[in-house]
């Protein structure tokens, strides 16, 4: 050290005693630092430090996940509900409403009935005669009359029988004609009369009885051709 220090020129001698100072004082300064961070500090083992015995090439060993904890469930009240669930109470039975009130709904109206001859257009000599049609009113009588084609006389011939339920009405072993008669044609005509002519009309049954002009309504009438059958009379 000696021959080092005197192989030194003065002015690096000086450069060197300024620099040896300048440490001296810094090291005298750091003590009470250093003291102060001890008290704070204590010695221990550092957890980074590397095990003597523990190669420097081995990894360390891997951290566990820890499960983070579930928070429990709150209710309604903000406290914790407990694990056993009360049980959801069943329901009310429903009860069925009253079924509406039905309503008959009303009676169809029947159309009219219409007043026709519909038996055969083809007749013998004693033929009958029926039809469709009302009964008519209290005080009148529908009569049937026969007259040949193109002629102006009617032959009265017999009252309607009326069958109310079924609106038919019918008029039995009418004559048409005669013997002589077949191939002629006719026509049957339905007058509404009142009762009073009716039972005038009525004293000639048996025997042919012309009438020029009915007074009464025509309610149908039809045409109709004589076969040569007698029929039933």
């Amino acid at each position: 050290m000696r021959r080092w220090w005197r192989a030194l020129k003065p002015a690096e001698q000086v450069a060197v005693s300024g620099v040896l100072v300048t440490l001296f004082v810094g090291v005298v300064a750091a003590v009470p630092t250093y003291l102060a961070l001890g008290r704070e500090n204590p010695p221990g083992p550092d957890p980074s430090a590397v095990h003597p015995l523990q190669p420097t090439w081995m990894p360390a060993a891997p951290e566990t996940p820890s499960a983070s904890p579930v928070p429990p469930t709150s209710g309604a009240s903000g406290s914790p509900e407990s694990s056993t669930v009360a049980p959801t109470p069943a329901p009310p039975p429903a009860t069925s409403a009253p079924p509406p009130a039905t309503t008959a709904p009303p009676p169809t109206a029947m159309p009219p009935v219409p007043f026709a001859i519909t038996s055969s257009k083809v007749v013998p000599n004693c033929s009958d005669v029926s039809g469709t049609g009302y009964e008519p009113a209290d005080s009148q009588t529908a009569v049937l009359f026969v007259r040949v084609a193109g002629h102006l006389d009617y032959y009265y011939e017999q009252p309607l029988h009326f069958d109310s339920t079924r609106h038919t009405w019918q008029a039995n072993r009418v004559v048409i004609g005669d013997s002589t008669s077949a191939g002629q044609s006719f026509e049957l005509h339905v007058y509404v009369v009142s009762d009073e002519y009716a039972r005038e009309l009525a004293t000639h049954n048996g025997t042919p009885y012309p009438v020029r002009n009915v007074p009464g309504e025509r309610l149908a009438w039809t045409s109709v051709q004589r076969d040569d059958k007698l029929g039933n009379c």
